[in-house]
């Protein structure tokens, strides 16, 4: 026997039933809940990718100052140009790793590397269009295909940034265009203001994207090329933008071209790091320093240790190494030290710590700070923990040198040993 449904029921679950404009607005929700999903996992990916670059970048640099301080002390004492040009050869290879490094660093970075300017994003813009237009060029002409770049710009505020990082975030984004469109196609920047933020568009008319593509592009070392870059590419660019406090958002779809925005703060946070004459760097003579003085090394890598020692009992210093800032605020109680060199980065007490706590007991004990992130340490951070020179790593012979000196110039009126005050 057929039912028949009462005419009220049919009414009310028609009624619960969603229209075609609920579903739509469900559905544009959903892709925004997505697509916010999306972007923290992205941001996520980056952090965690910064923070290992940054730690395989700190243990590094601990290891190639060893190496490279024992090279220049062999140089120093073999008398076989052989041997020398050997030792020479060590050097210049492990300078080379210093400069991996610099790359590692650059991409963990989480500050900027100078203070902030004033930029017009539009200038950069209007800069990088003729480069990149003759560039291409010079890759489909030989083929006869024509390739072009435009530019739509809008007036836009005047942001803080940096306007050598942010010319190259252009670049990368815009080469990586060019690698999408190799048949020829359509190039364009676009500039316009979205609120308190500052917007970029770089559009192709490219090969695009699949998704699986474009969730992984910021993903450092990913590339679908066949030959992989030396450095972060668009993994790098992004970070400079995040560290700008901005973000760069990408619409693809295969086969229709791609769109990069990049979107910064009117007024970015800005923040300062110790100029480079901060840093204990070298003369082009660095005196000669009389044997001495009492010198507190405190670094929890051995390797640091023993080559500090090692380098500075050959000079006729005495040094005494701690591994870390407990110890090494024992070694304080017992004796008095001219120079105390500490690692930024130690176990239990910071060395940031151990220095404020060692310059409010012993005012007149020098200081200075080794790191292997100058980026990340301001003069004021420096000033106010009582640090009174920077030493980054990897260091070199002639910067130990010049710390020693520059330690025994703020203790007397004259340096033992040498004429120049």
């Amino acid at each position: 026997m057929k039912m028949t449904p009462e005419p009220g029921a049919v009414a009310v679950r028609q009624a619960d039933m969603p229209g075609r404009s609920d579903i739509g607005e469900l559905r544009a929700h959903l892709d925004t809940l997505v697509a916010a999903y999306r972007q923290t996992m992205q941001q996520e990916r980056l952090n965690a990718f910064r923070e290992m670059a940054g730690e395989v970048a700190h243990d590094f640099t601990d290891t190639l100052s060893g190496i490279l301080a024992r090279a220049q002390i062999l140089a120093a004492d073999v008398q076989d140009q052989e041997v020398v040009q050997a030792v020479r050869m060590i050097e210049r290879v492990a300078l080379e790793g210093t400069r991996v490094i610099r790359r590692l660093q650059d991409f963990s970075r989480t500050r900027p590397a100078r203070p902030f300017q004033p930029v017009d994003l539009n200038e950069l813009v209007s800069e990088i269009v003729p480069s990149i237009r003759t560039r291409w060029s010079a890759q489909l002409a030989p083929r006869g295909i024509v390739g072009e770049v435009h530019a739509e710009l809008e007036i836009v505020p005047i942001m803080s940034g940096d306007a050598a990082e942010l010319r190259n975030v252009l670049t990368i984004i815009a080469v990586n265009a060019l690698d999408a469109m190799p048949d020829g196609g359509q190039l364009t920047f676009r500039t316009e203001t979205d609120g308190q933020r500052v917007l970029c568009h770089v559009a192709d008319t490219g090969v695009g994207m699949p998704d699986g593509v474009r969730f992984r592009i910021f993903d450092p070392f990913f590339t679908t090329k066949r030959d992989k870059g030396r450095d972060f590419g668009l993994s790098g660019a992004y970070a400079i933008v995040d560290r700008h406090g901005g973000e760069i958002l990408v619409e693809s779809a295969f086969g229709k071209g791609s769109t990069f925005t990049i979107c910064l703060p009117v007024a970015a946070i800005s923040a300062k790091i110790a100029p480079a004459a901060t840093a204990a760097t070298p003369s082009i003579s660095v005196p000669q320093i009389a044997p001495g003085a009492q010198i507190l090394v405190v670094d929890d890598s051995r390797e640091v240790r023993e080559v500090l020692r090692e380098l500075l009992d050959r000079y006729g210093h005495t040094v005494v190494c701690c591994e870390d800032g407990e110890s090494g605020l024992v070694e304080l109680e017992t004796r008095r030290f001219d120079l105390v060199i500490v690692d930024v980065g130690l176990p239990g007490i910071s060395g940031l710590e151990l220095a404020n706590r060692l310059k409010q007991r012993w005012p007149g004990t020098t200081i200075a700070l080794m790191t292997g992130y100058l980026d990340r340490l301001g003069p004021e951070d420096a000033k106010a923990n009582g640090v009174d020179f920077v030493l980054g790593k990897p260091f070199s012979i002639d910067q130990i040198r010049s710390v020693i000196h520059h330690a025994w110039s703020r203790a007397g009126s004259s340096v033992p040993g040498s004429s120049t005050p």
